[in-house]
């Protein structure tokens, strides 16, 4: 079924979305901010992730407290609140709700009660992620994701988070950026269980699009008003040479391969009750030609060779991508929420710039017929960016990692300011 705005909503909004030299955004639109469990709670013993942190992040430096969130949640709710957010999205760690196969913590799970009942407080809609990337240790020492057979694991957490906290939940994450993980895993080998093997990743591949399906299946038994949908990682690209049938035709098998391909394979369009979107990477194609593909390679152009504007670790800032992302997926008859986008860098005046272009962008979009419903910045606090460690800093608030001090910057009034008007002023 197509859900879009009625097009008297569209009407209504055409005829007020510029005034006063503000962009305005749809009635109802969703602002807030988003975090990983792992990345912020700290002490995530009984995880896979906790277990190969040391000598393989930067600086050797291990998740520990990361930001403390884990205790400090209250604190950083109110905080929540006084920037604006109208929804939150955050992640529930599978490790901490069963650190042993089939024995279940009573403290985790009356701990997760309490912070949903802590946001609901403070009128904070809740998109909730069941998987962000770390798996419990004993799951992954059985094969993991790797093994078809696993899912039932996977099942049997998902229906525990589903028939436990259902009541809270606006909008359930099944899997975040599934494709990300199983190239960092098992294609680049920098993350955990770091096993380089295109046939494993396919078997991974194949595992987490089938694992995503029965999921969405088992929390529309339980709570058939569910929203459920993925956080999917979508990258714009761009060939040089748009004469060149090579380089064209690689554009497209690019899009189609990263952009398209696990969406179909998990279920899109019947098993996704919106789409999801992490948007971070521009990719820029130099020239294609046959020998460098079976050499080394070679045909990306490097951001640097231009002298390209980028993050703090190197990744260009391009907001019109994300106009472009937006626009690809704009006939899906799903409506979509930016989950994920941000930059890391010390620089706040440059995460101010960001911010007002790429939201600048999603107005764009949404006049141009994109059913965007919400846009989440990554992230809430700075956090431990997993093998980059403490170094990147993508939070709208500052932690001192010594004290766990919290302090608001510049961008995060700056946030607040178009949460409060939804909208944003024109440049």
């Amino acid at each position: 079924m197509r859900i879009s705005r009625s097009h008297e909503d569209n009407r209504t909004y055409r005829n007020s979305h510029h005034r006063d030299n503000l962009l305005a955004f749809p009635k109802n639109f969703e602002w807030g901010a988003a975090t990983a469990p792992h990345q912020v709670e700290g002490n995530n013993i009984h995880s896979d992730w906790w277990q190969w942190e040391p000598g393989h992040v930067a600086h050797n430096q291990t998740s520990g407290e990361a930001c403390d969130h884990y205790r400090m949640f209250q604190s950083d709710f109110d905080t929540i609140q006084q920037l604006n957010h109208t929804a939150h999205r955050l992640g529930i760690e599978w490790a901490r709700l069963e650190p042993k196969q089939g024995e279940w913590d009573q403290d985790a799970i009356e701990h997760y009660h309490d912070v949903f009942r802590a946001l609901k407080k403070r009128n904070i809609k809740i998109m909730l992620t069941l998987h962000h990337f770390t798996n419990p240790l004993w799951f992954s020492e059985q094969g993991g994701w790797e093994k078809k057979k696993n899912i039932k694991a996977f099942l049997r957490f998902v229906e525990f988070v589903a028939q436990e906290y259902h009541e809270y939940i606006d909008w359930w994450i099944t899997i975040n950026e599934p494709m990300v993980y199983l190239t960092e895993a098992y294609i680049f080998g920098h993350r955990p269980p770091q096993k380089i093997s295109l046939w494993i990743a396919y078997r991974v591949y194949r595992t987490m699009a089938c694992a995503h399906r029965l999921a969405y299946k088992k929390i529309h038994e339980i709570d058939p008003h569910a929203r459920v949908g993925l956080a999917h990682n979508v990258s714009s690209y761009h060939a040089y040479r748009k004469h060149a049938f090579l380089d064209q035709l690689f554009e497209m098998i690019l899009d189609r391969v990263t952009n398209h391909a696990f969406l179909k394979k998990s279920g899109f369009p019947q098993c996704h009750d919106f789409l999801g979107l992490n948007y971070y990477f521009h990719i820029r194609i130099k020239h294609v030609r046959l020998m460098s593909i079976l050499k080394n390679f070679d045909i990306f152009e490097p951001v640097m060779t231009e002298r390209r504007d980028t993050s703090d670790i190197g990744w260009e800032l391009y907001p019109h991508g994300l106009f472009n992302a937006l626009m690809d997926f704009a006939d899906s008859g799903k409506p979509i929420y930016i989950t994920e986008n941000g930059i890391a860098t010390d620089d706040d005046k440059k995460r101010q710039k960001f911010i007002h272009e790429y939201i600048t962008e999603i107005w764009h979009a949404i006049n141009g017929g994109a059913d965007v419903r919400g846009y989440f910045y990554w992230s809430l606090l700075d956090n431990f960016e997993w093998e980059a460690g403490f170094g990147p800093r993508f939070g709208l608030v500052h932690i001192d990692y010594q004290t766990q001090k919290r302090t608001l910057k510049q961008s995060a009034h700056l946030y607040a300011e178009i949460c409060k008007k939804n909208g944003i002023e024109a440049s």
